[in-house]
């Protein structure tokens, strides 16, 4: 079982493995998803490269490495993806709250850089540790989210993402029919052409090892509950064939670790097929490269794999000895749940053998260790609700900051930096065809109200004069203090005429306003320099333009709106 990390490529030395007859048959089913990998055939044997996966200590060092790469980032979004393979690799090496706290800190930088793709990507991460941590219910509340943002975004990967991903849980739940219906129907369009993509070879593989995992552990225990048995079959097929490739080619797999997940689902539809020999071949390597790897809980995974091909091969002895051996390793890296299931795979074979005291002894110990692990689960649920509360404070806290860094204390409008990073977003924009308005607003003869009336009755037609401009645009436009007593209003999707016309209506609203509960006889005024947002030209340059345009409507006799452009200007009575 596997989810979407990131890439971890190794090469080493090479082996050889013989293809049965029935496996080297191209089928046609799944065939617009798979990707062949390169591969050379001789006298029925693949070549094989070998790509063993990291050791723990190469993976702890990566994990320091990503450390030190978001403390150097100085953009968001690169931390926030950062964050989230932190996260994945905190999870490989079995550190679930520091997995949680870079997940948390990825969602978090996800939802400042409003990019729903990122938010899509932030979400599962996070509901991936939470299902580590077996909060179900956290975890389906995440992946609830995810899909929904993928699917307001129209991003067909996000939801394919979410669904493999998924997939995975629903497998280490024994939910197998489920994930397996749910992976199939990624076999239609539009995730169909979404799984065909270069840049999609992970989600790709991932799909692959997860569908003939599920679907062939789904049709050794639900074959009478599937409707359309034979499509069932071919799909898992088709998918056990490119699984083959690259166990043949490990040089195409984008992520190391994936080879044990790769020995997983090959050796699961080995038992499908009844083929035994093939099944054992697979455990054997399992556990070979697991030992390799430094991990307990691979160790123990590999072995208690063998165990169960042993048991179906009835070598009972065996199959004992490398339950005895998994439940060590377990018990060894402290991980009690895979502990339990090894204690229970050996007290089943202790009953097939006959030892009825040694399966109800063994027995015992399964009940005693799930009351523990009932005690640890509430322990460590409390822990991870701990650093999620806190995680929810601090964004809290940083939200706070973040918006009072992009407001003007004085006026408690937008202030510059905000308007800026809202320009360069339109900019964007605009680019691509939707173009908006700049129009730089400055207040005539404003330093008149401070030498005559002082700087409280100033600060106080600053703050109206905000109020006002901002009740004056629509919902989607925005206005912000630029600096002193000039604003910028930002005025979006319009044409140069619409821009005119608004401007021209809040100069007109400016003028007539009352400030005799401020100054008695006090009149105000403001000059208007617009300019258009079109993507021709970078954001500097447009704002020049505006800042140009403000400068030909000081020189006209303030109180009027002007353009970048003089054909455009329009003759208003100032009257």
């Amino acid at each position: 079982m596997s989810r979407c990390s990131r890439s971890h490529l190794h090469r080493l030395g090479q082996c050889r493995f013989t293809l049965s007859p029935e496996t080297e048959s191209r089928f046609e089913t799944f065939s617009e998803i798979t990707q062949p990998q390169a591969h050379r055939k001789e006298g029925g044997n693949f070549t094989m490269t070998q790509t063993p996966p990291p050791s723990m200590a190469a993976l702890r060092d990566e994990l320091r490495g990503f450390h030190e790469q978001i403390q150097a980032s100085q953009d968001a979004a690169d931390q926030a993806l950062l964050h989230r393979e932190a996260a994945y690799l905190a999870l490989n090496i079995g550190e679930t709250a520091v997995a949680l706290t870079h997940a948390l800190a990825c969602l978090d930088l996800a939802r400042a850089c409003q990019d729903l793709n990122l938010q899509t990507k932030a979400h599962v991460a996070v509901a991936i540790v939470q299902a580590e941590g077996y909060d179900d219910l956290g975890a389906a509340e995440h992946f609830r989210h995810a899909e929904d943002l993928a699917r307001a975004a129209g991003d067909h990967r996000g939801v394919a993402l979410v669904a493999v991903n998924v997939s995975h849980y629903q497998m280490q739940r024994g939910e197998y029919l489920a994930a397996a219906t749910q992976l199939g129907a990624l076999s239609h369009p539009p995730y169909l052409g979404v799984l065909k993509q270069p840049d999609s070879a992970e989600l790709r593989q991932v799909f692959h090892i997860n569908y003939v995992v599920s679907a062939a552990e789904a049709l050794m225990a639900h074959e009478t509950q599937i409707a359309d048995l034979e499509s069932w079959r071919m799909r898992l097929r088709a998918s056990a064939h490119e699984l083959q490739l690259l166990h043949a080619n490990q040089t195409g797999l984008t992520n190391a670790l994936h080879l044990l997940d790769v020995l997983d689902a090959l050796m699961r539809y080995a038992l499908w097929q009844d083929d035994l020999p093939a099944a054992q071949q697979f455990a054997d390597e399992f556990v070979q490269v697991s030992r390799r790897l430094g991990s307990t809980v691979m160790y123990g995974r590999a072995l208690l794999n063998r165990s169960r091909v042993r048991a179906r091969m009835q070598q009972w002895e065996g199959s004992i000895q490398d339950a005895e051996a998994a439940i060590a390793q377990f018990e060894t890296g402290q991980h009690d749940l895979w502990a339990v299931r090894g204690r229970t795979a050996l007290a089943e074979a202790y009953a097939q053998t006959q030892q009825f005291r040694e399966a109800f002894e063994t027995q015992r110990e399964v009940t005693q260790q799930v009351e523990s692990l009932y005690r640890q689960y509430h322990q460590q649920r409390a822990l991870l609700g701990q650093i999620t509360q806190q995680a929810r404070e601090a964004e809290v806290r940083a939200t706070a900051f973040a918006e009072a860094a992009l407001q003007d204390s004085l006026t408690g409008i937008p202030n510059r930096a905000y308007a800026m990073q809202l320009l360069a977003q339109l900019h964007g924009r605009a680019q691509q065809g939707e173009s908006s308005a700049i129009a730089l607003v400055d207040l005539d003869h404003f330093k008149q109200v401070n030498d005559t009336s002082g700087h409280a009755a100033g600060d106080l037609v600053l703050t109206r004069v905000a109020q006002t401009l901002n009740a004056g645009v629509r919902a989607v436009d925005s206005v912000a203090r630029f600096g002193g007593e000039e604003f910028v209003v930002i005025l979006r999707g319009v044409t140069l005429a619409d821009a005119q016309d608004s401007c021209e209506r809040l100069r007109r609203v400016l003028n007539d306003l009352n400030w005799d509960d401020v100054v008695p006889g006090l009149r105000t005024s403001a000059s208007f320099g617009l300019a258009m947002l079109d993507g021709q030209r970078d954001l500097k340059a447009t704002l020049h333009a505006a800042d140009k345009a403000l400068y030909r409507a000081k020189a006209s006799g303030r109180n009027v709106v002007r353009t970048e452009h003089h054909s455009t200007d329009r003759i208003i009575d100032l009257s």
